[in-house]
């Protein structure tokens, strides 16, 4: 397989929270651009993104590394690969951009030279054997290369403990429910295995040293600007779909009536609205040889 290519066949992956990932991404690109700083990206590096979404970051990197650097995109999703070159397109740095078709799970995609850095963000949670995937990470590196994995933090808080509507204390409980079809859907596979310990420890048995852990807040107050606005609802509608068996009747329909538009219990109409969570990033490098 060619590290360029017009791609017709791939494995549909687990696709994005909401149905434009790229308006979520530029919420959080702040936060985002505080993860990347560890991988002291310059001109001419090579650098490999698993898992770019709608390629936010791989823009951002592919400005960092320069006419003379290329930045691999790798993703077992053709429709987030087409996304990302699309990105990549408009900001005008697609020659720098190498789509790269490839699931993590089988190992390191077979890129043509070792990386200077590796990034991922908020993908490799989704690997039956974090594992598998973390050494598959850590062995595009060259010796001395750098990795960061944006993996965790904390959720988010977009309402106030009491709307008004419902029982006090719902965005709380829906967190619950999420978890709980996380976890139903990530065992639910075949051959997965038990993670069992924290990235830190994951990426050190990698091979990867000098391990650090950092966090970027993410704080929007309200009231929100429009774009935040819309995508706090859509990444709230978005968890509710997922959580939705394991709500209680009860706070399924007082989501129902404030995620309606028609109802006026609808969070948009609401100024009180914001956004609050936090992204933890794990870095190190692999050693020289």
């Amino acid at each position: 397989m060619t590290t360029r290519q017009h791609y017709r066949t791939g494995t549909p992956g687990t696709g994005t929270s909401t149905d434009d990932p790229a308006a979520a991404e530029a919420v959080f690109l702040d936060a985002t651009r505080r993860l990347l700083e560890p991988l002291r990206i310059g001109p001419g590096d090579t650098v490999v993104d698993v898992g770019p979404g709608a390629g936010s970051a791989t823009v951002a990197l592919a400005h960092a590394v320069g006419e003379p650097g290329r930045v691999y995109a790798v993703d077992l999703d053709v429709a987030m690969l087409n996304a990302t070159m699309e990105a990549a397109r408009a900001a005008d740095v697609a020659g720098r951009i190498h789509p790269v078709l490839h699931d993590i799970q089988d190992g390191a995609p077979p890129l043509p030279e070792p990386a200077d850095a590796v990034w991922s963000s908020w993908c490799i949670h989704h690997a039956r054997d974090w594992d598998v995937a973390a050494r598959a990470l850590v062995e595009m590196l060259r010796p001395g290369g750098r990795l960061c994995l944006a993996e965790g933090g904390l959720p988010a808080r977009c309402l106030p403990w009491d709307i008004g509507i419902g029982r006090p204390g719902l965005e709380t409980r829906l967190d619950e429910a999420h978890d709980r079809h996380f976890t139903q859907w990530f065992f639910g596979r075949v051959g997965v295995s038990r993670p069992a310990r924290g990235w830190s420890e994951i990426l050190h048995a990698a091979g990867l040293t000098d391990i650090t852990c950092f966090t970027a807040l993410v704080d929007l107050p309200a009231p929100l600007s429009a774009p935040a606005r819309e995508v706090v609802l859509a990444e709230l509608a978005a968890r509710v779909r997922r959580a939705q068996p394991f709500l209680t009747a009860e706070d399924a329909d007082t989501w129902a009536r404030v995620l309606d538009p028609e109802n006026s219990a609808w969070l948009g109409h609401r100024a009180d609205l914001s956004l609050l969570t936090a992204r933890t990033g794990f870095s190190g490098h692999r050693p020289d040889e």
